[in-house]
């Protein structure tokens, strides 16, 4: 498979899996809890100057949540907002996450290429309001699994989490269905037990990764620490393109993380080595992403 079809299915999965933007509406509503309406930064963020900006933004929003749907909004007509996105990412903190999380897209572009955020606007146009994906679990791992999924790579020396996606059906949406049967047969998405279904409304689940605290693998934050999801291990089995995905993630708020998606464009035709310098793998960033927990949800 040459590398112009494994990037066309590198697109094709960006807009089936991760298109979905926030539907909270921005109006005024009644006063929320800090947790809503404070942002939790690194110290050393304190006094930078888009820090102090995007603060100043929150105050006239109702939450932070609200804060980043405008930023979505934004982003098309102003680089400003992906600049802020950016620094929002490098000054997050870089927290476990346990449990379900809810997700939901900011932004999607074609890596680092001129007119890149054309992908942005093609699954703004389609799934942007019924997307499949619907967020991910974290859950413990012993360490014969870690062994297992990592080839003994990876030893469990700070805490490690098997993670996998969750994906919804909507069944007013042909494409929303449509998409989920693509993705079904593609990622061999598996249906959820209906206890799970009943609680957090997702049907079916797939896409996995081993998450852990980690330097970041983006050229221009490699000694930033962050939660990192890489899906690459091999026997994860992830289709292409997920087998060249790491998502790093940031909180930015209680129970709030910024993240972003991490595809690699070297090496592509190579089994993922772990011990090779991720500068060679060339990581690009191919959009930004939330994930919430249930309050967050709720309100």
């Amino acid at each position: 498979m040459n590398i112009q079809k494994i990037y066309f299915l590198l697109l094709l999965a960006l807009m089936c899996i991760y298109a979905c933007v926030p539907k909270q509406e921005a109006t005024k509503s009644k006063p929320l809890s800090n947790k809503f309406i404070t942002l939790k930064l690194e110290p050393a963020c304190k006094h930078d100057p888009l820090i102090s900006e995007i603060k100043s933004e929150l105050k006239d929003k109702n939450s932070v949540l609200h804060l980043m749907k405008f930023y979505a909004e934004q982003l098309e007509k102003d680089p400003i907002y992906l600049k802020k996105l950016e620094r929002l990412f490098t000054c997050g903190e870089a927290k476990e996450a346990k449990g379900h999380f809810y997700g939901i897209t900011l932004f999607l572009k074609k890596g680092e290429h001129p007119y890149g955020d054309f992908l942005n606007q093609i699954w703004g146009a389609t799934l942007a309001d019924v997307s499949p994906w619907d967020g991910k679990i974290f859950n413990p791992i012993n360490n014969k699994n870690l062994e297992f999924y990592t080839e003994g790579f990876e030893k469990g020396e700070v805490p490690t989490y098997l993670g996998i996606n969750c994906f919804r059906k909507y069944e007013g949406s042909l494409l929303n269905v449509a998409s989920i049967v693509v993705l079904t047969f593609w990622m061999n998405l598996k249906e959820a037990p209906q206890e799970e279904k009943t609680t957090y409304g997702y049907d079916k689940k797939g896409g996995l990764f081993i998450a852990r605290r980690a330097k970041s693998v983006a050229s221009n934050s490699s000694e930033k620490e962050v939660f990192q999801l890489n899906y690459r291990w091999r026997r994860l089995g992830n289709p292409i393109p997920l087998k060249y995905l790491i998502d790093e993630i940031v909180e930015i708020a209680d129970g709030l993380y910024l993240g972003q998606l991490l595809f690699a464009t070297k090496h592509l035709l190579e089994d993922y080595d772990p011990q090779l310098e991720p500068s060679e793998y060339k990581y690009e960033n191919f959009g930004y992403f939330l994930l919430m927990d249930e309050k967050w949800r709720i309100k």
